[in-house]
């Protein structure tokens, strides 16, 4: 009887054929595997004599390691210390730049307006400049007027010096023709006086004479104040106490270089009388001195010292 054909045992053949080709295959690689084995196996015996020194070193490297972690162990306090030490001015500089950020937007505006009057300013510069050679040319003509009458300031001086030795003859003839004024009547006397210094004493004879008293005679200003600066201040005071809405006058003799502030205290009644408390500030040469008297007007409309 004859046999019919197997599909399972061509399949196993070829499966067998296939495992011996593969064993055949592996075999013919067993040469070179070895050859690398043997590789591998000399370079394993050059590196073998090196592993205790490398051990060694790496035991070193341990022990380097834990010193380090040590001083480190026992530096970390003080630098924790020293950190928290510094956290308080870290907190003040932080605070402090925080208040220099809120002042940055005023800076800024600050530097805009700046800018803007820079701005200005150079384009009013030509003006500017204008105006500057103008002074300069002003001051050059100045200059050569002040040149042209340096001569005669020797000459000026001279006279003012020579008006100033004639002062005392003048004051004598001055006192002795009031001493007979006096025995003139009140009306013919009238305006006497208004002629002793030309320009300087311009009230008549009886206001005057109502004047007298308003420089102390033991006073620093009696010993230092010319005549004619006395004379300035009796105008001064008069005309301030005629004008109701002035409070302050200033009075400047050229010649004696003395000068001085007149002041009008608030009005009172006295006696029937407006009165007013005066205030004078003297300057003469390097001194001052002040003088307080009350001034009341009678009823002819006459100020007197009280």
């Amino acid at each position: 009887m004859a046999k019919q054909f197997s599909y399972s045992q061509a399949l196993l053949a070829l499966a067998i054929a296939f495992l011996a080709f593969s064993v055949l295959k592996f075999t013919l690689q067993i040469p070179e595997i070895l050859n690398v084995v043997d590789k591998t196996t000399q370079t394993i015996d050059a590196v073998n004599p090196n592993i205790s020194d490398i051990v060694d070193e790496v035991a070193l490297i341990r022990k380097e390691v834990a010193n380090v972690r040590a001083l480190v162990s026992e530096q970390t306090p003080e630098i924790l210390s020293q950190v928290e030490a510094s956290l308080p001015v870290i907190r003040d500089v932080v605070l402090e730049s925080e208040n220099y950020s809120k002042q940055i937007p005023a800076l800024l505006a600050q530097l805009d307006k700046i800018e803007q009057q820079v701005a200005l300013l150079q384009k009013n510069m030509p003006s500017i400049l204008a105006r500057v050679d103008a002074v300069v040319k002003s001051t050059d003509n100045t200059t050569a007027e002040v040149a042209r009458w340096r001569p005669h300031s020797s000459q000026y001086l001279e006279e003012i010096k020579q008006s100033k030795d004639y002062i005392p003859k003048y004051l004598t003839r001055i006192e002795n023709t009031v001493v007979e004024a006096k025995t003139v009547g009140q009306e013919a006397s009238s305006g006497l006086v208004s002629g002793f210094f030309k320009g300087v004493i311009t009230l008549p004879f009886e206001m005057v004479a109502g004047l007298a008293g308003m420089v102390d005679v033991d006073s620093r200003s009696a010993k230092n104040l010319t005549a004619q600066d006395i004379a300035l201040m009796q105008e001064t005071v008069i005309a301030l106490l005629d004008d109701q809405n002035q409070r302050k006058s200033v009075w400047q003799n050229v010649d004696s270089g003395n000068r001085g502030t007149i002041i009008k205290g608030a009005q009172v009644r006295r006696n029937g009388q407006n009165c007013h408390g005066i205030t004078f500030n003297n300057h003469f040469g390097n001194e001052k001195e002040t003088l307080t008297e009350q001034m009341c007007q009678d009823d002819k409309g006459l100020w007197k010292v009280m």
